[in-house]
């Protein structure tokens, strides 16, 4: 791979529009993305977080496999090939996560290596927004030209869609989806329950540390609400080194099924998230119109 190339580290954040980007600059002719879009890498280094990643990776190939035979059964060759690209980088990735992490050459060369001369890969890890300072420090430094984006969307609707995920996965067959949902917020604002959720939306402690870390001229902070419009999407594109091309999908992806907060939660929440509100606006800039309409129902 020439030295040209950028890599981009998308740190989240969580349930703000990671995997639009995603697909959108997988579909860039100027980038070449890796199969797996949430490698893990810089979030796995302690045992217990390598083991529960590497099970679910494991859980995952084999999903994958069973789709290749069904694939291959149905005579699907297209997608029998797709299959056999998205197995081999998630061993791969397997691998470099199980084995020697001096010096992250391994890594490196699993993300950049074997993919032409595109102008731009990525890893896009949202947790990434969690790491410590050193940990940044280091990944920033896997690589000479790397680039950092934050997407940050409207602090209410993306908590309720981080409770919404988490509902989902957690809901017993006998639980209803609305009342699991509600459940965790409430838990949340009465017995400081589930606080990862709100870690991952920390707007001004995650920008704040990505300052200190990242070169003013190598980090991208971006409304999730602009990233949709032509001038948001051109805007990143500029940032990453790309030439802005039409996204074929104008909204948001893996938002789940609609489930409406209690309006009996819905102040509180707000007034939980006013100082993320508060912030982003005295150092990010104006706030989006959703940002403002959220804002003023509280």
């Amino acid at each position: 791979m020439m030295s040209e190339t950028n890599v981009l580290f998308c740190v989240g954040a969580t349930k703000a529009g990671t995997s639009w980007l995603y697909r959108y600059l997988h579909d860039h002719p100027d980038c070449a993305m890796p199969a797996v879009k949430e490698a893990h890498y810089w979030d796995t280094f302690e045992p217990e977080a390598l083991d529960k990643q590497a099970t679910v990776f494991r859980v995952r190939l084999r999903e994958l496999r069973d789709m290749k035979i069904e694939a291959r059964e149905a005579g699907q060759g297209w997608k029998v090939k797709n299959l056999d690209r998205r197995i081999n980088e998630m061993k791969g990735l397997l691998a470099v996560l199980e084995g020697d992490r001096a010096g992250d050459a391994a890594y490196r060369a699993w993300l950049t290596e074997g993919r032409g001369n595109p102008k731009l890969v990525a890893d896009m890890t949202p947790n990434y927004a969690t790491l410590p300072d050193e940990f940044l420090a280091r990944m920033m430094g896997v690589h000479p030209h790397t680039k950092v984006v934050l997407l940050i969307r409207d602090p209410l609707d993306r908590l309720w869609s981080h409770i919404r995920m988490q509902a989902r996965r957690q809901r017993q067959d006998h639980e209803v989806y609305e009342k699991k949902a509600n459940n965790i917020l409430y838990r949340m604002l009465n017995r400081d329950h589930e606080r990862h959720i709100l870690a991952r939306g920390d707007y001004p402690k995650i920008i704040r540390k990505l300052r200190r870390v990242v070169p003013e001229d190598r980090l991208h902070v971006q409304f999730t609400e602009e990233l949709f419009t032509t001038d948001g999407t051109a805007a990143i594109c500029d940032f990453l080194g790309i030439a802005p091309v039409a996204a074929e999908v104008k909204t948001a992806v893996h938002e789940g099924p609609e489930v409406v907060m209690l309006d009996k939660l819905r102040p509180r929440a707000l007034g939980l998230l006013n100082e993320h509100y508060e912030w982003v606006a005295r150092n990010i800039g104006p706030l989006p119109q959703r940002w403002q309409d959220n804002r003023a129902k509280g």
